[in-house]
């Protein structure tokens, strides 16, 4: 596969998603994940390893910038406490995405996944002022899920990840603040019992 091939599949892919995300059908792709399947085991291509790194294991590691922690007995209701949760706060609930609630729209199953974004400008704004590219990050976002044993996780960027990542110093206080907060945002949801 030459290389515009190769990117031209990638952006096919990547639009999938946005319209899988966005819940809109405006974003198609020419050929079926099965049909790639079928076309890369023709060509002798091995995707094992592409395949293995979109698995939710993957991305709960600790050196990935990611805080998980046990949710409620439900994603809804674990949703529903984090909710209220900031809306008793200051931060500002912005929009909740339901990724399962997408996927069904295009015909695919999922377990329930449930993005939450929400922010607070006073806590933000100083990160953005130091460096502007941690704006790609903020809002700040939870990833409510089931994972395969049924069990409810809340997922959430670790801030000094985030701030390492983009190379901020000097905000160590208001760091520890996000930190905090999020903290417990996130346990506010194992509250949640249906």
């Amino acid at each position: 596969m030459s290389r515009k091939d190769k990117i031209g599949s990638q952006r096919r892919r990547v639009l999938q998603g946005l319209g899988a995300v966005l819940g809109a059908g405006a974003f198609t792709t020419t050929a079926s994940a099965d049909e790639q399947e079928s076309k890369n085991a023709d060509e002798g291509r091995d995707t094992t390893n592409q395949d293995n790194a979109h698995k939710n294991e993957e991305f709960c590691f600790p050196d990935n910038g990611l805080v998980t922690i046990e949710g409620g007995t439900s994603v809804e209701a674990t949703v529903a406490c984090i909710e209220r949760a900031i809306e008793d706060d200051d931060p500002m609930v912005i929009t909740t995405v339901d990724h399962a609630e997408n996927a069904a729209s295009v015909g695919e199953d999922l377990r329930s996944t449930t993005l939450q974004m929400f922010g607070n400008p006073a806590a933000g704004t100083p990160l953005m002022q130091e460096t502007q590219s941690v704006g790609i990050d903020l809002p700040q976002k939870m990833l409510v899920w089931e994972d395969e044993n049924g069990d409810v996780n809340v997922t959430y960027n670790d801030p000094e990840y985030v701030a390492t990542r983009h190379g901020i110093d000097g905000q160590k206080e208001l760091l520890n603040m996000i930190s905090d907060a999020l903290a417990t945002l996130a346990e506010s949801g194992q509250n949640g019992t249906e």
